[in-house]
């Protein structure tokens, strides 16, 4: 999302720069110029920290330096901006579901993946509870963690928003940090996330092709939203029923309550998840 954010600014930008005093006709040629330098393959999809992303900003620099545009920040065009990356290491990281003793590996990328928009922990051994959309949504009296036990327990979520919720609403507390705050006040220690496969716009083979991508936050305490979450994932809908075995429950009854728009129940998986996790981490 960065890297598209910087892409549209930049052409934006730089289309404005054509058009110094009067307005004339826009033919969309000097547009595209722009667009095909920024989005050629020589700057590397713009990734951050890349010296592709140098590229990107160079150009962009150098076509408002020629327009007469001056710098506002306090050093000049660049303004250092420190983050983390974060990437999991799966030749050294696993997951596997337990229950009375018996262990059933996970494969990473068929049936789950971790997701490094947590800092995840290196171990993690926890019950696992299904929480339906796992929203707190106070101005609609709705929680789907009342009543729920979830101290030192993982949250299975199936993404989306409940037919009572406003969206705008509902999109709110969707977010990282509210949810987060939700799940911390209920107890539970993480989340894994289901994706409603009727409403999936990327296919799970996509998702799982860009699981070991690095993902990046701001450094600094005041920017992580998520502090104190041990265990973040997602679960491949395709085999989701392997999560819900022991509940006395089918992952075909939650699709039938969220097709016909009702509430979606919450219960108990009773079956525990083992994850072991490495994380590469390093500052860009």
């Amino acid at each position: 999302m960065r890297k598209i954010i910087f892409f549209l600014l930049s052409v934006a930008m730089l289309a404005a720069q054509d058009v110094p005093d009067a307005p004339k006709q826009f033919d969309g040629t000097s547009w595209w110029e722009h667009v095909k330098v920024l989005a050629d393959d020589k700057m590397e999809g713009r990734e951050t920290g890349s010296p592709g992303l140098q590229r990107a900003e160079a150009y962009v620099v150098d076509q408002l330096k020629a327009s007469g545009v001056e710098p506002a920040g306090e050093s000049g065009y660049y303004q250092k901006v420190k983050l983390v990356s974060r990437a999991i290491d799966e030749k050294n990281s696993s997951m596997a579901l337990v229950k009375e003793g018996k262990v059933e590996p996970l494969t990473l990328g068929d049936d789950a993946f971790f997701s490094t928009r947590v800092d995840l922990a290196p171990s993690v051994d926890a019950p696992l509870v299904f929480v339906g959309n796992g929203l707190k949504v106070p101005e609609q009296n709705y929680d789907d963690f009342a009543g729920l036990d979830l101290k030192g327990k993982i949250a299975v979520i199936f993404a989306g928003i409940p037919s009572n919720i406003p969206g705008p609403l509902g999109s709110h507390y969707s977010t990282a940090a509210e949810r987060w705050k939700a799940l911390k006040s209920a107890g539970a220690i993480g989340r894994l996330s289901i994706p409603n496969p009727a409403s999936m716009d990327i296919p799970w083979s996509r998702m799982s092709l860009s699981r070991t991508h690095p993902s990046m936050d701001l450094v600094g305490a005041e920017f992580n939203d998520t502090a104190g979450e041990k265990i973040g994932g997602v679960i491949n809908p395709e085999h989701a029923d392997k999560f819900f075995a022991a509940s006395g429950h089918t992952f075909q009854e939650v699709l039938d309550a969220a097709e016909e728009r009702k509430q979606l129940p919450h219960f108990p998986l009773n079956i525990s998840l083992r994850a072991r996790t490495k994380t590469i981490k390093h500052d860009v």
